[in-house]
């Protein structure tokens, strides 16, 4: 039996509007950037890899699939197989898709690292195993992982991250964040001031402020370092803060049950 089989492909779609675009494979690596008005277009290889869950050869697995399950309803493009993840049982895919400014993005996958740049938004990627990339959104953005890190930079909208086991890096937010990571770290940081939430049960948390805006700030720590300049008083309280910054404003609520906490 052949160890695995391999194909490319490329399609092109278009569309008139705002578009949506709905991602699912089980494993590979997925890219989404900024392309051209009126197309988006779908390029891609996949390898195929013996399964036990299926008699049938690699090869055999490739015919059967036919063509690569990409399809159109208007301005909705779906890619993968939102319904049936398990069709794409031990495939792994390389897609590069290119879609107009003004479209969201919707990407679920098992293990398979997610890089998105350049569009509207919103963006909502959701990973088992993998490293999520999301930067120069016009909106908001969410993202998920059991284990794998989740960068997010420059979005003008909300962003909510979580991670189980790994970090969590969000940068030059303009919108409201918040932000869980049961075993990693927090880094974040705001170019306007919003609400801020971030929890990490064992890391580290790092928050640079929007700069010349007033905060409220409630800081709770079981054990480990605090740092936090510019309170409106005096404390020595290092594990229990509340206070304002320059004034007061959008509340920072931290939390870490093992972990330093830095703001800037």
């Amino acid at each position: 039996m052949p160890s695995s089989a391999e194909a490319s492909f490329e399609q092109k779609f278009a569309v008139n509007g705002p578009v949506s675009l709905d991602i699912s494979i089980k494993s590979g690596y997925v890219r989404v950037q900024r392309g051209e008005e009126g197309s988006v277009t779908v390029r891609g290889e996949l390898k195929v890899f013996p399964s036990i869950f299926s008699w049938r050869d690699p090869e055999e697995r490739l015919r059967r699939l036919g063509e690569f399950p990409v399809s159109q309803n208007g301005n909705v493009i779906t890619v993968g197989d939102m319904l049936d993840p398990w069709t794409l049982h031990r495939i792994d895919f390389l897609l590069e898709i290119t879609a107009p400014p003004e479209t969201r993005v919707r990407a679920l996958v098992d293990s398979a690292d997610v890089r998105i740049d350049g569009i509207q938004g919103p963006v909502e990627c959701e990973a088992d195993s993998g490293e999520i990339e999301v930067s120069n959104i016009s909106s908001g953005v969410i993202a998920t992982a059991d284990s794998g890190s989740i960068s997010i930079r420059r979005v003008a909208g909300v962003v909510e991250a979580e991670v189980d086991s790994g970090s969590i890096e969000a940068l030059e937010i303009g919108g409201p964040i918040d932000a869980k990571a049961d075993s990693g770290s927090i880094e974040l940081s705001q170019t306007a001031a919003a609400p801020i939430y971030a929890r990490a049960d064992s890391g580290d948390v790092s928050i640079k402020l929007a700069p010349a805006a007033g905060y409220n700030v409630s800081i709770h720590t079981d054990g480990g370092r605090v740092e936090v300049p510019e309170l409106s008083r005096a404390t020595s309280d290092r594990h229990e803060i509340d206070d304002a910054i320059r004034g007061g404003g959008p509340i920072v609520q931290i939390e870490t049950d093992s972990g330093s906490i830095e703001v800037l």
